[in-house]
């Protein structure tokens, strides 16, 4: 009766419960062996064994609400400025200035001496916080930041959205340098011209060739032949196919690339490793549209869609002889010069939850949310093997992960030191940039400031920026809040 009373008051007045009251009833409980009044009794405790965890935001909200002293917490995200707090507000524009600098210099506002501190959670920005101290008392440490930081990283963890990216769409967010390719392409997909897609290995020129494709709307396949995996003869019977007896081992005609092809798209990977004799055939079929089987003399007329790729220069092979100038005329119809990974800076934030979608599909793993600054952590490092290698590399990443959030300690990459450039200019090229990049960050990016600093006029800095390839609008939007 005592137990059945006790959890009766407790239950109807919530102001009356202590945890010496319901302790109590806790012995009563489980000397009677009551697992009804047991539940209810747990049902009493805020955060009872086995609840879920509260949201972040509510616990974050009530810690700040108990504040004496006015706390004032900032960020951007997707350029927009949001802010979280308590207490007397800080003057207008203050959070502000303390989202674009990073920080703020105590200074005299009302009753309250205000400072603003960077928000660091391993190693990347996630935001400031702006604390108001009496004016009156003397100064204290500031203990918040190294408290805040880890709540508001969890709170700005942003799972990537789970939408169908075709395999075949080259991802980019629209910006230079990749708009005025995509331009280009629009312009040459509906053409039958033939395309040669240049650019470094890794840097999506298979995906290009596939974007081609699906906006030429022809009705045939795509089908892909990397020319630099077969030996010359083999490929020959791979682009032509061969006749039955045409050599050992061909038992029955068998179709080749082009063919099967018809009415489609034939993409040729590598192209520049093609052989000299190889190089002759394929000219003439771009003339001539029309193709012999291996072992045959009879011509089959072709409707074939030509798009060609390399990583090397056909330009410099051609002019040493080792790639035919007439050609290369040919397959020049189009010409898309992929840029690489490291000129795309500035798209980090739009690429890296796609391609997260896609490496945590491919390692089978949940996909995890994405800590604040990653993408800007993940941004300056150099990516020779661009997009394929940052795939790659979050796939690694994802295994490592284990508590559902991406973070920066989980890319051993951002503790590397960058390795030296092959030669005396190029390393030369580098160390200018880096100076060039550090010197602007440490100063805001305000150009008069930095220039002044290196020892340049205005104008020079410009101009050597743009001799370094150093974009400084890109680079400011990369500057962590």
């Amino acid at each position: 009766m005592c137990l059945e009373l006790g959890l009766q008051v407790m239950e109807r007045v919530p102001e009356l419960r202590t945890a010496a009251d319901l302790l109590a009833l806790q012995v009563i409980a489980d000397r009677a062996a009551s697992p009804r009044h047991q539940r209810r009794l747990a049902a009493l405790w805020p955060l009872s064994e086995g609840e879920a965890d509260p949201a972040p935001e509510l616990v974050f909200k009530a810690w700040l609400d108990e504040r004496e002293t006015p706390i004032w917490i900032v960020w951007e995200e997707d350029g927009q400025l949001h802010s979280l707090g308590s207490g007397d507000p800080p003057p207008e524009g203050a959070l502000s200035r303390l989202a674009k600098n990073g920080s703020l210099a105590p200074f005299l506002h009302g009753s309250w001496a205000w400072r603003g501190y960077p928000l660091i959670w391993e190693g990347s920005p996630v935001g400031a916080v702006l604390l108001g101290q009496r004016a009156d008392a003397p100064p204290a440490p500031a203990l918040e930041p190294l408290l805040i930081s880890p709540w508001l990283a969890r709170i700005r963890a942003r799972r990537p959205v789970e939408a169908v990216v075709e395999s075949g769409l080259l991802l980019t967010d629209g910006s230079e340098p990749m708009a005025t390719i995509l331009r280009e392409l629009d312009r040459v997909a509906a053409s039958d011209l033939p395309v040669l897609i240049l650019g470094p290995t890794g840097s999506g020129k298979e995906l290009a060739a596939g974007e081609v494709h699906q906006r030429s709307g022809r009705s045939g396949p795509l089908v892909a032949v990397n020319c630099s995996a077969f030996a010359e003869g083999l490929l020959e019977s791979e682009l032509f196919g061969h006749t039955k007896g045409a050599f050992t081992g061909a038992d029955r005609d068998r179709r080749g690339a082009i063919e099967v092809a018809k009415g489609g798209t034939l993409f040729l990977d590598e192209v520049a490793d093609l052989s000299p004799r190889l190089q002759s055939m394929l000219l003439r079929v771009l003339q001539e549209r029309e193709i012999r089987r291996v072992g045959s003399d009879h011509a089959l007329k072709v409707d074939v869609r030509f798009i060609a790729a390399t990583h090397r220069s056909l330009e410099d092979l051609s002019r040493a002889g080792a790639f035919r100038r007439d050609l290369l005329f040919r397959l020049q119809g189009a010409v898309l010069n992929l840029p690489a990974l490291a000129e795309r800076r500035h798209e980090f934030p739009f690429l890296l939850p796609r391609l997260t979608l896609r490496a945590a599909q491919a390692v089978k793993r949940p996909i995890p949310a994405l800590a604040p600054g990653l993408a800007q952590a993940l941004a300056r490092l150099p990516w020779p093997g661009n997009v394929r290698e940052l795939l790659h590399t979050l796939e690694r990443a994802i295994l490592r992960c284990e508590d559902g959030i991406l973070k920066p300690r989980h890319f051993p990459e951002l503790d590397t030191p960058t390795l030296q450039s092959r030669t005396w200019d190029e390393a030369t090229r580098a160390f200018q940039r880096r100076l060039l990049l550090d010197t602007l960050q440490g100063r805001h990016f305000k150009v008069a400031e930095a220039a002044q600093a290196l020892g340049l006029a205005r104008p020079a800095l410009y101009a050597t920026a743009k001799r370094l390839g150093v974009d400084l609008v890109a680079e400011k939007a990369l500057r962590p809040s």
